[in-house]
């Protein structure tokens, strides 16, 4: 079931059973593992069976590239005539390593990294929601870290939240991270300009 702005809701039993990673009808495959043809004819015999409870059954393959060229060519039967209960999600870092027979059947979505002022925002909301006192230049720096990956940013907001006492600043989590205050570059910086190149060390 989906709200009005096409979010799930997080409370049926579809959604709650996703989370939770127990459905039946979303089938996640490690492409990186299961590789080889045999892995495939295994799915190929599963995909005639109907969903469990919702209007689909799903299956996500994840580093897809990495399937062999005889396991493409045995998805490719499946894709070319896919039942009509089946949805495939293929994700890939290296998309010019997937045959050009299954790019060119499927709908190709490029994703991109996430800027550190949607980074930031989200962080802010996890903080205000669990109480915690975090200071701008402190999530300006897990934002910074991260590199627009949102999932990178919340590890180590959970890491810094466990290992230092509110109010998080900028100092105390660069002594956790061990980077040098950003002053210090400044410092050195300064010393260059003078031919002071002794303090370096």
């Amino acid at each position: 079931r989906r709200d009005h702005n096409e979010e799930p809701c997080n409370r049926c039993s579809s959604c709650l059973e996703i989370s939770s990673g127990s459905s039946l009808d979303v089938i996640e495959i490690d492409g990186a593992s299961n590789r080889g043809i045999d892995d495939v004819r295994s799915l190929n015999e599963t995909v005639g069976y109907a969903p469990s409870s919702g209007p689909y059954k799903i299956y996500l393959i994840d580093e897809v590239h990495m399937l062999t060229k005889e396991a493409f060519n045995a998805l490719l039967k499946t894709l070319e005539e896919p039942p009509k209960h089946v949805l495939f999600f293929f994700a890939t870092t290296e998309p010019n390593k997937v045959l050009p027979t299954i790019i060119s059947r499927t709908q190709r979505f490029n994703l991109k990294r996430i800027s550190s002022k949607e980074i930031i925002a989200k962080l802010t909301v996890i903080t205000k929601e669990l109480g915690i006192e975090i200071s701008e230049k402190a999530l300006h720096l897990i934002a910074s870290r991260s590199e627009g990956s949102l999932r990178d940013a919340e590890s180590l907001l959970d890491q810094v939240i466990c290992f230092e006492n509110p109010p998080i600043t900028e100092e105390n989590l660069s002594k956790m991270l061990g980077l040098l205050p950003s002053e210090e570059f400044f410092n050195f910086d300064r010393a260059a300009a003078q031919g002071n190149f002794s303090f370096a060390f």
